[in-house]
């Protein structure tokens, strides 16, 4: 129990730190992305950190089995390294033992990996849908941000406002917009200026844009024709977008909804693809042990990194084999079944190879010895 202790004390301190600068890494650029949408005026400023909190289950999902694998070189190379192991072995303590203790730390993982990827990603999504859909009912003004320029529109609207005070008035308006003509042939600009601007609603309940004390250019590209208007109030209607009802994407769907439908055969590809990604993340942790718990062998000359390269790339080519099916699943060029599986199997005996490698060597060497006597 005291080794077993000592293993959990290395393998899981050393988790701790990968997952952390890891999960930092992939908080600080998906965070960027939020900030670059919410200046740009696509999404709100208030939705941000409620997307990455929804977010942050789809991050750590695919952090945890690759921190506690990148765990186990280091830690076990470690051993290795300083001959710990070497003593360990030298008084009884196989690689078998080794293996079931690895084992015994990696069911904590499965079953953290097994709470994120089936119960709480899926939530995340839900809520990041619903936020989604709400940002489509926004008009433009609820997207503006004080001293930018923000392209709004699909791009045929520039906005610029210089302060947004706190019952929301604006101050310093400047609009630029491009709008067909009367003929509905030509492309003309119209660049409207003004001192401030509220918004206000009718009777109907459409929502304008007030603007106050400004003036109103419109010129054509091809005309040298250009009009000029003074205004006191000058009233535009800010368009809301309707939400409209979409259908529940599959990394939305609860994970008992689709073990259901995979019961009774009315699962889709896409929904098949993604039961059995979320399943794959959760049996690829004891196959990661088992490729982990031999490449850690390192003779103390050569270092603990010794084989650190070689595990990171079978551990992202396992990642992206099962990436990729998930894929072909959804596209229809892969069979939901043996699917996801397929990739499983043929880890799980590079995995056996690489753990009994040197019984194999023993094996053949033996069988070559007894084949050269007369």
């Amino acid at each position: 129990m005291i080794l077993f202790r000592y293993f959990c004390k290395e393998v899981f301190s050393s988790m701790t730190v990968i997952t952390f600068v890891v999960l930092v890494i992939a908080v600080g650029s998906r965070f960027s992305g939020y900030l670059s949408d919410a200046a740009s005026g696509r999404i709100s400023r208030e939705i941000v950190w409620l997307l990455l909190m929804y977010r942050l289950p789809g991050i750590i999902e695919l952090i945890l089995p690759i921190s506690f694998f990148l765990a186990i070189m280091l830690a076990y190379g470690r051993l290795y390294a300083d001959n710990e192991m070497i003593v360990l072995k030298s008084s009884g303590f196989g690689d078998q033992r080794i293996l079931g203790y690895t084992l015994l730390q990696g069911l904590l993982v499965m079953f953290l990996t097994g709470l994120l990827s089936l119960w709480l990603k899926p939530l995340g999504e839900q809520g990041m849908d619903v936020l989604r859909t709400g940002q489509k009912t926004l008009t433009e003004f609820d997207m503006l941000s004080a001293g930018r320029f923000q392209m709004l529109n699909s791009g045929r609207r520039v906005t610029y406002v210089e302060d947004i005070l706190d019952n929301q008035e604006l101050s310093e308006i400047f609009i630029s917009e491009m709008q067909r003509t009367e003929s509905g042939n030509e492309l003309k600009t119209v660049t409207m200026m003004a001192a401030s601007g509220e918004t206000s609603i009718d009777a109907n309940g459409n929502r304008f844009l007030v603007l106050k004390d400004g003036r109103r250019y419109g010129f054509a590209f091809d005309s040298p024709e250009f009009q000029v208007i003074d205004y006191e109030e000058f009233g535009q209607l800010l368009e809301k977008e309707k939400a409209l009802d979409r259908a529940v994407l599959p990394r939305s769907r609860p994970s008992q909804i689709l073990l259901q439908s995979s019961w009774t055969d009315s699962v889709s590809r896409q929904e098949s693809a993604e039961l059995q990604w979320r399943i794959a993340l959760i049996i690829m942790i004891p196959i990661l042990v088992l490729i982990a718990v031999p490449l850690s062998r390192v003779d103390p000359r050569e270092g603990r990194f010794a084989r650190f390269v070689p595990g990171m790339v079978l551990c992202f080519l396992y990642l992206l084999s099962l990436s990729s099916s998930r894929s072909a699943i959804s596209d229809g060029w892969l069979e939901p079944l043996p699917g996801l599986f397929m990739v499983h199997l043929l880890f799980l005996v590079i995995a056996l190879t690489l753990f009994f490698w040197q019984e194999i060597l023993l094996f053949v060497e033996q069988s070559l010895l007894g084949r050269g006597r007369p």
